[in-house]
C-alpha cells in the first residue's frame, strides 16, 4: 500500500537544498527555477528562497498563484526573483480547467496583496503568465492580453499542449529500456492520441491574440510560425522547432528525492542522485555522458512533443 508519509520523509529537506545552493555557488550558477508541483507547498520555502539570494542567484519561480497572498510579503521582501503563474484563461476557463471554482480569484487576490508590499517596499516584482494553448483552453486565447492587463502583468508566454499517443510512448519505453536499461513512466501523464485542438479555432483566436497584444510584450519561449502550430497540434509523430536540445549541455533538473536528469518533463533516466554524489559528480558522470552521446545524435520520439529543450534558452524577461 502506497504511504505518502513514507514518500515525503524520502524527499530532501531545507538543509540538503541549501548544501546544493553551496555548490551552484561554488560552480558560479547565477540563476535557478524552482518548480513543482507547487513551489509555495514546500516547507521552508521562504528560508530557502532568503538563503538562495544570500548567494546572489537569481531565482525564477513558476506557481499556479494560488498561495501568493499568503506569502506576498516575503515575495517583496526578499525581490531578486521572477514569477511565472499559470494561467488558463479569464476566470470561468481557469477555474474550468483547474476543476476548482475559486482559482482565479486567489490568484487575483493574491497579486493585489504582492501589489501592496512591493510598494510598501518600494520594489516591483518581475511576473508573466503561461498559457497552455489545449483544447480545454483554446477559446480564451484570444483575450489573455485582457486577461493580463487585468491582473498588471505585462508579459505572456503561450505554449502548445503536449500530447504523446500511445504508440509513440510505447516507442519511447521501448528506446529507453533498449538503449540505457531505463524504464519509462513519464509519457503517461501526457498520453493522449489527439491534440483535441481544431486548428481553424486555434488560427482565429491567435490571430485575435496577436492583434489584442498592444502593450503586453509575447515571450517567445517556444516561438512557433503557424505552420509549426498547424503540425504541431495535428502530426505528433513529427519534429516540431529544433532537433537539437541544449539541456544536455547547460541545464540540471533535480527532483525532490535527488534524481537528476537533462529533462523537467520527462526525467525518466537519472543520472545520479545528489544525496549520494555532488553535483558536479553527476554531471559529469558515464551515466550523463551516455545520455548527451545519443541525444547529440537524434531525439527521443517524445521530443517531437515537448517543449522542456526550450528551457536551457531562456533569456531575461
Amino acid at each position: 500500500m502506497y504511504n505518502m508519509e513514507n514518500h515525503l520523509k524520502q524527499e530532501m529537506n531545507i538543509s540538503d537544498w541549501k548544501r546544493l545552493v553551496d555548490e551552484l555557488a561554488d560552480h558560479h550558477v547565477t540563476s535557478l527555477l524552482l518548480r513543482g508541483g507547487e513551489v509555495f507547498l514546500f516547507p521552508g520555502i521562504i528560508e530557502l528562497m532568503d538563503y538562495i539570494k544570500s548567494k546572489g542567484i537569481f531565482t525564477s519561480i513558476d506557481t499556479n498563484g494560488t498561495k501568493l497572498y499568503e506569502y506576498a510579503s516575503d515575495i517583496a521582501r526578499i525581490g531578486n526573483l521572477h514569477l511565472t503563474i499559470s494561467v488558463d484563461g479569464p476566470e470561468h476557463i481557469h477555474d474550468r480547467v483547474r476543476g476548482v471554482k475559486g482559482c482565479f480569484k486567489r490568484i487575483k487576490e493574491g497579486l493585489l496583496q504582492l501589489k501592496k508590499y512591493e510598494e510598501k517596499n518600494n520594489r516591483l516584482i518581475s511576473k508573466s503568465i503561461t498559457f497552455t494553448i489545449s483544447s480545454y483552453s483554446l477559446e480564451g486565447l484570444g483575450i489573455m492580453p485582457d486577461i493580463a492587463r487585468s491582473l498588471s502583468i505585462p508579459t505572456i508566454a503561450i505554449v502548445p499542449y503536449y500530447y504523446i499517443p500511445e504508440s509513440m510512448g510505447l516507442k519511447y519505453e521501448k528506446e529507453l529500456i533498449d538503449h540505457f536499461h531505463c524504464p519509462a513512466f513519464s509519457w503517461k501523464g501526457f498520453h493522449h492520441e489527439e491534440s483535441g485542438v481544431d486548428f481553424s479555432v486555434f488560427k482565429a483566436g491567435y490571430t485575435q491574440y496577436l492583434q489584442n497584444l498592444r502593450q503586453v510584450y509575447n515571450y517567445p519561449y517556444m516561438s512557433l510560425t503557424e505552420d509549426e502550430y498547424r503540425e504541431w497540434f495535428k502530426n505528433p509523430g513529427t519534429q516540431v522547432g529544433p532537433s537539437y536540445c541544449n539541456n544536455i549541455e547547460k541545464l540540471i533538473d533535480i527532483q525532490p528525492r535527488g534524481d537528476t536528469n537533462f529533462c523537467v518533463d520527462f526525467p525518466d533516466y537519472s543520472i545520479g542522485n545528489v544525496r549520494e554524489s555532488t553535483i558536479s559528480e553527476v554531471w559529469n558522470s558515464e551515466r550523463a555522458e551516455a545520455f548527451r552521446t545519443y541525444r547529440r545524435k537524434k531525439p527521443l520520439v517524445v521530443c517531437y512533443r515537448c517543449g522542456a529543450k526550450y528551457m536551457s534558452e531562456i533569456k531575461s524577461l
